[in-house]
């Protein structure tokens, strides 16, 4: 009989769309950051391209990060190296010939609504994920929270499958048996009607304004980034959860929300944007109920029961999916044969 993947089988990060962050933050020149486990530098040439390359100049490691935008180039702090947005060094001061190790391994990037993203690997498995049937310019977008929850990074997108947790973590009366596929080879999606049964203020003022019921939909690309939503009878909501791991058992958990454009000239200038925070704290209030829930959660594959059958398929899923490899389909799309989904032998638990 099959079992869920060990813990070891997931990659410390997976290849994946990361965040980076916002746009204005390149505004004053380069900027280095730690995503996916590299230091990373983002810059802007003087024509406008963006470009993401690895932090660590190749000629003795100097941080590019306290370089300068030289025209279409980043100039190292050090020697004054120069690297085109490629990665390929195009001058040296000192002079003589450009040698081969000179260029610094590029990433794809993607801007969107003022944000930057970052592809884990040399070309991209997938385009830069979005909401199906919504175009990225008609959603506005707010900032982003975040917060570091003690848990694994894999755990933040299992949440999203173990669904009857909504009751207990959310005040949600799960209306159906949750939908479960694979829209494609790395994303797996999640859809679920829902009763809003909670007695909170939030739950009442989304009763009010938006409706009891709930249909939540969360596609999950390889573990690290999520898009959520939530359609009420008066109201749609968009969520994007993105998460980077830290190592040492924990994740950096970023969220924004987005909301349709309104069609009225007067309301996207006064009312989009207040609209659009509001979404975010109530999606990061909701959110708020799991982190104590998860602190100091670990993953043990040998005490699921058939109860978290959802919860098993996911991470079999994921193990292969975090490393940028497509999944063997069994018996639907992406999702693992019958003999797979159904044994548990060494039943997944959640063990604080």
């Amino acid at each position: 009989m099959n079992r869920p993947p060990s813990p070891d089988h997931f990659a410390p990060h997976p290849v994946s769309w990361h965040y980076f962050g916002a746009l204005a933050e390149m505004r004053a020149g380069p900027v280095a950051k730690e995503v996916f486990g590299q230091r990373l530098v983002a810059f802007r040439t003087a024509n406008g391209q963006v470009s993401v390359l690895d932090a660590r100049c190749c000629h003795l490691g100097t941080d590019l990060g306290r370089g300068t935008i030289v025209g279409e180039s980043i100039q190292c702090p050090y020697h004054h190296w120069e690297f085109g947005a490629d990665g390929v060094c195009t001058h040296i001061p000192a002079g003589g010939d450009i040698p081969a190790f000179a260029r610094q391994r590029r990433y794809p990037a993607e801007e969107r609504h003022g944000h930057l993203f970052v592809f884990n690997g040399r070309e991209p498995l997938f385009p830069l994920p979005f909401y199906e049937g919504e175009e990225p310019e008609n959603l506005i977008c707010s900032g982003s929270v975040e917060v570091v929850l003690e848990c694994p990074w894999y755990l933040i997108g299992a949440n999203a499958f173990d669904l009857q947790h909504f009751r207990a973590a959310h005040d949600r009366v799960l209306l159906c048996e949750p939908e479960i596929d694979c829209p494609t080879a790395f994303s797996r999606r999640a859809t679920a009607r829902f009763v809003v049964s909670g007695h909170s203020l939030q739950d009442r003022f989304t009763r009010l304004f938006a409706g009891r019921e709930v249909t939540l939909s969360i596609t999950d690309y390889c573990g690290n980034f999520l898009l959520a939503t939530a359609s009420f009878r008066r109201a749609r909501s968009f969520g994007l959860v993105m998460t980077d791991a830290l190592g040492g058992g924990r994740v950096r958990v970023r969220v924004m929300a987005m909301k349709q454009r309104s069609r009225n000239p007067l309301l996207r200038l006064l009312y989009d944007r207040l609209s659009v925070e509001v979404r975010k704290l109530l999606i990061r209030n909701f959110l708020a109920a799991d982190a104590d829930r998860l602190a100091g959660v670990r993953y043990n594959p040998g005490r699921l029961i058939p109860a978290d059958r959802h919860l098993a398929e996911y991470f079999q899923w994921l193990a292969p999916v975090s490393h940028g490899r497509a999944p063997a389909t069994g018996n639907g799309p992406g999702l693992p044969s019958a003999a797979v989904a159904t044994n548990f032998s060494q039943p997944v638990e959640i063990i604080p």
